[in-house]
């Protein structure tokens, strides 16, 4: 769930971003929705998203979380052993799923960070 901040897709951010495609690494999605019944329906379309992630064997974490003074705004914090890890996860039908919701209820395009492990 790539962002605005650049025209390149995930992957391409990543490999470009990381130095070692297998090194873990954690991604922080900044989502805006359209209204508190939109996040709502995104926060439901999200819980299989995330119960299925978790069990991927690439996945270390994955969390969603809503903003508790602005429930349009979700943050969604993940992090994986590689990027093939990522490659993986967003060929899941579950992910295509979450993205179909989240793509019609987004107020703008969301943005993400990618996030080098300090330990």
């Amino acid at each position: 769930m790539s962002g605005q901040q650049t025209q390149q897709t995930l992957q391409q951010r990543l490999h470009s971003t990381l130095d070692n495609p297998n090194q873990p690494f954690a991604l922080l999605t900044t989502v805006r929705v359209k209204d508190k019944a939109a996040g709502d329906r995104l926060e439901a379309a999200m819980q299989t998203v995330v119960e299925k992630s978790r069990q991927e064997a690439g996945n270390i974490t994955y969390h969603v979380n809503r903003d508790a003074n602005d429930p349009t705004i979700f943050y969604f914090y993940d992090r994986w052993n590689s990027i093939d890890a990522v490659d993986f996860h967003e060929q899941t039908e579950y992910f295509k799923a979450g993205l179909v919701v989240l793509k019609e209820v987004i107020a703008e395009p969301p943005t993400t960070t990618i996030l080098q492990i300090a330990y």
